[in-house]
Parts: C-alpha cells; structure tokens; sequence
C-alpha cells in the first residue's frame, strides 16, 4: 500500500454557482446565515411542491432526479424504486448478484470512468456497497440499532427511505492492502494517496464525497470519505468548487 500520507484536501471556494442545468446568473443567497449555491426562488419552489409528514420530515418530489437530495430530514415516497439500474464494470467487494452491485445506469458509467482515471494515475480502487433496496436499509438499520446502539446507528447508518443508497446514485468504495485483503470502510482512506487522489478529482466524473471531514452537524453523519454520490459533472462540480455540503448548496440547513 503506498504511503500514507496525513491530511484531506483542500476543497476551493468559488464565489459563483448555479444548480445543473441552469443558465441565470447566480446570485448570493442565504439559509440562516449559511450560504448556498440555489437561489431563494429555486428553494420556495422545490419546498412548495414537496410534502410534510406528520413527524416533520419532508417528502422529496423529485425521487428520480439526479439532483434528488435525501438525508435524516427528507425522504423517498414510498414505494420508490430507482430505475434503470445496472452493474458498474469495476472491481466489487461484494458477491456476485447482490443488489449492492447495482448502480443507476448513468452513475454506473461515470464509476467506471472514475476508477479508470483512478488506475491510470496509478491507484487502485474497488466498489463495496452501491444501491439498497428500502427492505434490505430497514433490516441493516434495526441490525445496527440491535448491535451497535441507536447513538452509533444515528452517526453513520440511515433509516429506510432516508438513505443514499435507496436512491441508486451512491457507491462506497475501498482500497486493496498490500498485505491482503480490503482497507474496508475507514476515515483512514481519506488519509491515503488513492483517498486523496479521489477527493480532488471526483467531482471531474460527476460524484462528491457527500459526508465530508468537521460537517456532521450540518450533514447528521460523520466523516465518511468512502461515500461517493453522483450528481453528474457539471453539477458535482459545482458543488466542490463551492467548499459547501450539498445541505448547504441547496439550501437544506435547519
């Protein structure tokens, strides 16, 4: 394994953004003093079409968006199934068949030019854990509540409905050991050459680390620099260039 290095990288900050695929001029905006790359009227229009449950979590409209944002706060509606969904031509620590293998199409393709990328600059990468079904989050979320208490389930494993990987657009990745074997999923990868090399260039294949370093009071998790969500290009992009989680971007700060 290559030598280790200490530190994550630096994100950028960029004083203009715009949500993917449009074309106004941006235009600073706030969500209780955080700044966000959305505009106040693209916010008041989302939350006008989205609904609220009687416990206050909101129903997302735009479940098979590429944009689509979920966390402890917003969930899938029920009965969601992403579609189009496909296997990666990548290395998988996962058996074959399992669902876990399976990306939506469009993200799948982006993960193979990722690790390709990644392979040519001289690092090896391997997929763990893509896509979940509702059923198998629910039963991996009670399993973890059973075994590891609900405050460790609350830091790093969502409730059914309210995880990324319901959605299709997530993958979390690992690295090989020299000794054999899988880093697994460790805050130890993103103090690695291949981590790093992931966290600075991503976001060129359409995929930001979506739990980044110092931000769980803000995203609800902890640091988790194996989760990968894909945004497309020029969109996650954005997002990076912006130094914001994508709460912030999008103006889902409570």
């Amino acid at each position: 394994m290559r030598k280790i290095i200490i530190g994550i990288s630096v994100l950028l900050i960029m004083t203009g953004c715009m949500q993917d695929g449009q074309e106004e001029t941006y235009e600073a905006s706030t969500s209780k003093g955080v700044e966000s790359g959305m505009k106040s009227k693209e916010q008041i229009e989302i939350k006008e079409k989205e609904k609220v449950t009687e416990d206050g979590k909101v129903i997302v409209h735009n479940p098979h968006a590429i944009d689509v944002v979920v966390n402890k706060e917003r969930r899938l509606p029920e009965g969601y199934e992403p579609k189009n969904l496909i296997e990666p031509n990548v290395p998988f620590r996962a058996p074959e068949g399992h669902q876990k293998r399976n990306m939506r199409e469009e993200a799948a393709q982006a993960l193979e030019e990722l690790f390709q990328a990644a392979e040519n600059s001289g690092y090896t990468l391997v997929a763990q854990s893509g896509y979940r079904s509702v059923e198998r989050q629910a039963s991996i979320y009670n399993n973890n509540i059973a075994t590891k208490g609900q405050e460790w389930t609350d830091q790093y494993s969502a409730a059914p409905g309210h995880s990324e990987h319901n959605t299709g657009l997530a993958m979390d990745i690992t690295i090989p050991l020299e000794a054999g074997g899988f880093l697994g999923l460790e805050e130890a990868l993103g103090d690695t050459e291949p981590g790093q090399w992931v966290a600075e260039n991503a976001h060129k294949y359409g995929f930001v680390i979506r739990y980044p370093e110092g931000k769980s009071d803000i995203t609800g998790y902890n640091y988790e620099p194996w989760h990968l969500r894909y945004f497309g290009k020029e969109l996650a992009t954005k997002i990076y260039e912006s130094g914001l989680t994508v709460e912030e971007y999008f103006g889902y700060v409570n």
